[in-house]
């Protein structure tokens, strides 16, 4: 790690940026905020200079997961499991969506879970790794072997053929 030392107070407008995000959810703003602003002190505590990162990039993703953290342990938070299986590699995915009361009924998921499974494989895996797993286009280029400006093409093409599914 390296000696830089970041002082977590100067970056509490993106906790509450990132707070605002899951307002209507049922959880108290300041609930979500005192598990954003947990994030950020881990963040500015394990933030390394030297991997090239910008502390705002990295602290976001903290934040995130605290958040995502306190929701999981909070009995209003409901996971659905959507899952696909490839015959061929006989390979799974387990597509873990977490909603809220604040989104939709439970039908919005069960379209959702059609429309990924009308995805090709590649897609899949790549709205997989990019929602479910957090992975930056980087990260999921370096799995399935492409150029990230390549998995950016197909992460807004998977996109654009989800919302046409679930629309229909």
């Amino acid at each position: 790690m390296n000696d830089t030392k970041i002082n977590a107070a100067d970056h509490l407008g993106l906790v509450g940026y990132i707070a605002n995000k899951y307002q209507n959810c049922g959880i108290e703003y300041d609930d979500v905020f005192s598990a954003g602003s947990l994030g950020l002190v881990k963040a500015a505590n394990t933030f390394d200079v030297s991997k090239g990162f910008k502390f705002a990039t990295y602290a976001a993703r903290c934040i995130n997961n605290e958040i995502l953290m306190m929701l999981r342990k909070n009995p209003k938070y409901k996971t659905v499991s959507l899952q696909r299986y490839n015959d061929e590699q006989e390979q799974e995915y387990d597509f873990e969506i977490a909603y809220f009361e604040c989104y939709d009924k439970v039908d919005d998921l069960l379209t959702l879970k059609t429309a990924l499974n009308k995805l090709d494989e590649r897609d899949r895996k790549v709205i997989y790794l990019r929602y479910f797993q957090n992975m930056s286009q980087a990260e999921v280029g370096k799995i399935i072997g492409v150029e990230q400006s390549y998995i950016s093409r197909l992460e807004k093409r998977a996109l654009k053929k989800l919302k046409e599914y679930m629309q229909k």
